[in-house]
């Protein structure tokens, strides 16, 4: 039987020996603490790099990332991008905006018919309407990497979130078009090997690639 102390609150724990090397979830603070191997014990590390230190010291470690060992923290905290996932959509409603913007202030000036209000006004309403709806989805969704799981946040003025333990995730996939590609923007979806399909999914990340790489340095690949 093996018995530690939750790395964040404390709590005595108490496995069986086949835990051993593995990473097991506080049931008092949620925290996911890697479970001491007993000495003498023929128990391995999950992760397979030999040069892993089981003390402190992992792939993420010697990335210049926060060690998969100890409390957890935060790594990344990403929002999605508001101008590059929708570069040409972005900049036709700002040079419609601009256009019904000026147009507004020509009819005075220039003593045109006032109809004219009738067509730049809707205009200049709908293009600011659409950008802060954008806005406002940008801020709704966000991505948190911690030195244990993987966080989806959902929601502006209420709130959700949904989370992978990095030990379960069975599959990554970054989904871009070719525009995407070019502005290095895309959709990250990440599957457990408890649930079927993707269960986190979170598009117009910037470098989605690179949030990639972060997950995979705590996952015992």
């Amino acid at each position: 039987m093996i018995k530690f102390n939750c790395d964040r609150c404390d709590m005595e724990i108490e496995l069986d020996d086949e835990f051993a090397g593995t990473k097991h979830e506080c049931l008092n603070c949620g925290d996911i603490n890697r479970v001491p191997i007993p000495e003498g014990s023929d128990a391995t590390l999950e992760d397979p790099d030999p040069a892993v230190d089981s003390k402190n010291v992992d792939r993420a470690a010697k990335a210049g990332f926060p060690p998969d060992f100890g409390p957890e923290t935060r790594v990344i905290k990403v929002r999605r991008c508001w101008f590059r996932s929708r570069a040409i959509r972005f900049s036709l409603l700002v040079l419609i905006g601009l256009t019904s913007l000026i147009g507004l202030i020509w009819v005075p000036v220039t003593d045109k018919s006032v109809w004219w209000y009738a067509l730049f006004a809707p205009l200049l309403l709908a293009s600011v309407g659409i950008l802060a709806w954008w806005w406002v989805d940008r801020l709704s969704a966000s991505l948190e990497i911690t030195t244990k799981r993987t966080i989806m946040h959902r929601g502006f003025f209420s709130k959700s979130s949904s989370e992978v333990v990095h030990d379960n995730i069975r599959n990554i996939q970054i989904d871009q078009t070719f525009l995407q590609r070019v502005m290095r923007v895309g959709r990250i979806g990440i599957s457990s090997s408890g649930q079927d399909g993707i269960e986190l999914q979170v598009n117009h990340l910037k470098n989605p690639d690179y949030l990639r790489e972060v997950i995979d340095l705590y996952r015992p690949l």
